[in-house]
């Protein structure tokens, strides 16, 4: 996994699809950029953008467990299908579209649906092996090469974090969140630490791990750092 994304780091350049699952209320958004550098030396060529109106059955999912504390279980199963189910076609019909082969897509960049105390797809590595790409999702801030103080950020802080590179291009406001998105993937492969988690679903302490995941650091000397969970394929 550490050697999938070396090589990703040491690529001239990336094609990766952002998603979004909520800049609009009952909408989907993904985008594909080509990207290359990182931080203020980032140069990114958009591609496409494809936006798409949740099903009234999915809505209607989400409304009635949006106020509640406590999902159960089959509820909860059952959101979680419709919108992995949502997220996959918009991924392939956008590649379609585009007429990009999905075995051009380096990276997937993937934003959470929060609904109530969940957050939907509850395991992005789902995606990861109906999409056959590697995803990067859950992104947070914390120590740099610390455990255990990482702060779940929000949609504002994290989209914050790229506003600047954001800036630079003049895009339309629907797909801003999309690319904003792509490019927290992108800044999660330039790391300076990696801390693999075990293929079998146990981590190195503290809480299980997500099967076939590795967490990426990027920060140095104490400064906050900016992580992300990877998910790959089976192979």
């Amino acid at each position: 996994m550490e050697e999938r994304l070396e090589l990703l780091k040491k690529s001239r350049a990336r094609v990766i699809v952002g998603i979004e699952t909520g800049s609009v209320p009952g909408r989907l958004g993904a985008v594909i950029v080509e990207v290359s550098g990182s931080g203020a030396d980032t140069v990114l060529d958009l591609h496409s953008f494809q936006s798409v109106e949740l099903p009234e059955g999915l809505i209607a999912a989400l409304e009635a467990v949006e106020g509640e504390k406590e999902i159960d279980a089959q509820e909860h199963a059952d959101v979680n299908f419709l919108i992995l189910h949502n997220i996959n076609t918009l991924f392939f019909d956008l590649l379609e579209a585009a007429e990009v082969n999905p075995g051009e897509v380096d990276l997937i960049g993937l934003k959470g649906m929060e609904i109530g105390v969940s957050e939907f797809p509850d395991d992005p590595g789902a995606l990861s092996e109906m999409t056959g790409c590697i995803v990067a999702a859950c992104f947070r801030i914390g120590p740099d090469r610390g455990r255990g103080s990482w702060l779940p950020v929000k949609e504002a802080i994290l989209k914050g974090m790229v506003e600047a590179m954001v800036e630079k291009y003049d895009l339309d406001e629907e797909v801003r969140e999309a690319v904003a998105i792509a490019l927290l993937a992108n800044e999660s492969v330039h790391h300076e630490a990696l801390a693999a988690k075990c293929p079998n679903g146990e981590g190195d302490g503290g809480e299980p791990a997500p099967r076939r995941t590795t967490m990426v650091q990027r920060g140095g000397d104490g400064e906050p750092a900016l992580h992300g969970e990877f998910y790959f394929p089976a192979d």
